[in-house]
């Protein structure tokens, strides 16, 4: 290197070092942290976080670390709120848990235990939902690529309801419907002008769901009872949810007119926010990048809930219909994140603490192997052991993996760490597990806490299950001399 680029660098650190503290203070975000009170978490002097009176730090000497902890009593708490008939209200909400979310059997098993359906979108997820028990009638599958083995299944069980993602898929249904001898459930997806297109749905603008129903019409082997619509971009506000719905809502009074048809299901998907998360804009995390200035916190008060979601979803949905004077068709919810969002932890150990030049790394036993979705969304990471102490350190908290993109917090203030300190990232509980993989580690354990006591859903991954499924040549050592 030059004298001149050592010198240029130089002086960048200098002038990140003097601005970081005024930035820091000038610019600091009204709110950089979400309380633990708010997911139930409690500080026990001696103890640390606690959750229905049992100490997290318990939890990782007994299963040991990283450890998914999923808070029963906050799943059954969002269950009852999308499940609850609005006052006033002639109806609520059929609901069904979109599996890609979080495919953990043992929360699945409680989403059904309290009346949710399994929303799926392959075979694997058909495949699961039958394993667990779910009658055919509360399944709905949607997705892109759906195998004609599914379909034949689907076809064949008699699902809710079978939903084409794009018209191309209703030729397969048909033929494998005639084949069967069956007259499948059958929803077309469309997409608005608001959230996800591309791949998904067919589009209402220009006339092509429009064509797409007029299709699936035209076969008799088919009934067409649905529409599906998914916004796809997440929902946090009720704007967006009512652009949303006003829009889906519209489409179903072209297809009455056009076509005659009168929906008997009105399913609108999922996407609302965990009112805790929240994606990082770009310019929070440059900030905080560069000058190590605290990315700034959502409010949850501010994000639309799930009780005001469902009263909203069904006053416009009642409201239209009775102003068409056409009958209120069933409402059909797939919620993900925002079921079961805010319902998990993770915890990981500080391993290793590594000082620098103008920081600390607190190097992590769990990294974007087990958290991906940390790299670009706000999620509040508590200090187990010391949850009250001054957060005066600035740490950029790292994982396990061999590259600079396993960075989960690039400038996190937090009290200050030893080696063996537990950290807890939360709302762990949408595409933390989905997306995590066994890069160099196993998978870790995930257990159950319900009314205080501790019970096992998933055991950690071994170094035996990450190559069970391989098939190794092994070459017969050779007979030592005599």
């Amino acid at each position: 290197m030059s004298l001149k680029s050592r010198f240029v660098g130089t002086a960048k650190r200098q002038v990140k070092q003097t601005l970081r503290p005024v930035l820091q203070r000038a610019m600091a975000p009204a709110r950089t942290q979400i309380p633990a009170s708010y997911w139930g978490l409690q500080h026990v002097p001696g103890q640390g976080l606690s959750l229905e009176g049992v100490a997290l730090k318990s939890l990782v000497q007994r299963f040991g670390s990283p450890l998914h902890v999923v808070h029963l009593a906050a799943l059954q708490r969002n269950v009852e709120r999308f499940l609850a008939v609005p006052p006033g209200r002639a109806g609520g909400c059929e609901v069904f848990y979109s599996y890609k979310t979080n495919p953990i059997p043992g929360v699945l098993e409680v989403l059904h235990g309290m009346g949710v359906g399994a929303e799926i979108i392959s075979a694997y997820e058909l495949w699961l939902a039958l394993r667990l028990g779910v009658a055919p009638e509360r399944i709905v599958y949607n997705g892109p690529v759906k195998s004609e083995a599914s379909v034949r299944e689907a076809i064949g069980r008699g699902i809710q309801l079978l939903a084409a993602n794009h018209a191309e898929e209703l030729g397969l249904f048909a033929r494998v419907a005639a084949e069967l001898d069956q007259r499948p459930r059958v929803a077309v997806r469309v997409s608005t002008d608001s959230g996800w297109a591309a791949q998904f749905g067919t589009p209402i603008a220009g006339g092509a769901a429009l064509r797409a129903y007029a299709q699936a019409r035209a076969s008799s082997h088919l009934d067409v009872v649905g529409l599906h619509a998914h916004r796809g971009a997440t929902i946090r506000t009720e704007g967006e949810l009512t652009g949303f719905v006003e829009a889906v809502l519209g489409f179903t009074d072209t297809l009455h007119q056009e076509l005659g048809l009168d929906l008997e299901v009105l399913d609108l998907g999922g996407s609302l926010c965990t009112p805790s998360v929240e994606h990082i804009a770009e310019r929070d995390w440059r900030l905080n990048l560069t000058f190590f200035r605290d990315v700034p916190a959502p409010d949850p008060a501010a994000s639309l809930d799930i009780s005001r979601y469902v009263a909203l979803v069904v006053e416009m949905v009642e409201s239209h219909y009775a102003r068409k004077g056409r009958a209120r068709p069933r409402i059909f919810l797939e919620p993900g994140r925002a079921m079961t969002g805010d319902t998990q932890l993770l915890l990981g150990s500080v391993h290793t603490l590594k000082a620098g030049e103008d920081r600390t790394w607190a190097v992590l036993d769990a990294g974007v192997n087990h958290a991906e979705c940390v790299r670009n969304e706000y999620h509040q990471l508590f200090h187990v052991d010391r949850p009250d102490a001054p957060a005066e350190r600035v740490y950029t908290v790292v994982g396990p993996i061999c590259t600079p993109g396993d960075t989960l917090y690039h400038a996190k203030r937090l009290p200050q760490l030893v080696e063996g300190d537990t950290l807890a990232i939360m709302d762990a509980g949408a595409y933390f597990v989905p997306f995590a993989t066994s890069f160099s580690y196993p998978q870790p354990a995930i257990i159950a806490l319900d009314g205080g006591e501790a019970r096992l859903l998933r055991r950690a991954e071994t170094f035996e299950d990450q190559v069970a499924l391989d098939t190794v040549a092994k070459s017969p050592g050779k007979p030592e001399a005599a």
